[in-house]
């Protein structure tokens, strides 16, 4: 799994402390005082001024069940490799962490026959949007993620949850890290490191 970062709003606190108090006319005194004054908005619950900045990610080597918990999120922008359009021959099979060592053996040996017969439809000259419906949805695929701040702490409240499914969940952990990295006051009250079910961290 890779969680890439391609964009975000350059110098997001500001931006969005700036904002906010076009609607009081007041000025700022620093990233301290920008980074004050989110966190004061986030715990009053006025999260529509996150919406002036956005980060764009390129996720990849997640399985097509991730990419579709991801895609559920409606006010997010979503560009994913087609399989329509494109051969995956190459894709792997994303293994879940619960598969020991025999079930993984049989899936690989499963998925192994799966790609063989995508590989003679193909051969046959049957299309690529047909050939794809032999696929596992297991198989990795890759996307890209664009949100405003607001939506992407909403797909982290949501994903960082021990409820979530391991693989969004690792998912939304590295989206964090990296989030966090660059805009602190903006996620640092959606930490994973109090999230994570004892005993099952998830991992792919």
């Amino acid at each position: 799994m890779r969680v890439e970062l391609l964009f975000i709003t350059p110098e997001a606190e500001n931006l969005i402390a700036r904002c906010a108090r076009i609607s009081h006319k007041s000025v700022g005194k620093g990233p301290e005082d920008d980074r004050r004054l989110i966190r004061k908005l986030i715990k009053l619950g006025h999260e529509s001024v996150l919406e002036h900045a956005h980060a764009t990610f390129e996720i990849s080597g997640i399985s097509r069940a991730c990419a579709n918990q991801l895609t559920r999120h409606r006010l997010a922008s979503f560009v994913q490799e087609s399989q329509r359009y494109v051969e995956v021959q190459e894709n792997e099979l994303v293994r879940p962490p619960t598969f020991s060592e025999e079930d993984w053996e049989r899936a690989k040996k499963l998925f192994q026959e799966a790609m063989d017969l995508y590989r003679f439809l193909l051969g046959k000259g049957v299309p690529k949007e047909d050939a794809r419906f032999v696929l596992p949805l297991g198989i990795e695929t890759r996307l890209v993620l664009t949100a405003n701040f607001r939506e992407l702490r909403h797909i982290l409240r949501l994903r960082l949850s021990p409820a979530a499914q391991w693989e969004i969940r690792e998912v939304a952990k590295r989206m964090w890290e990296i989030l966090y990295a660059h805009a602190p006051s903006c996620f640092e009250d959606l930490s994973p490191l109090a999230k994570e079910p004892e005993g099952k961290e998830g991992r792919c």
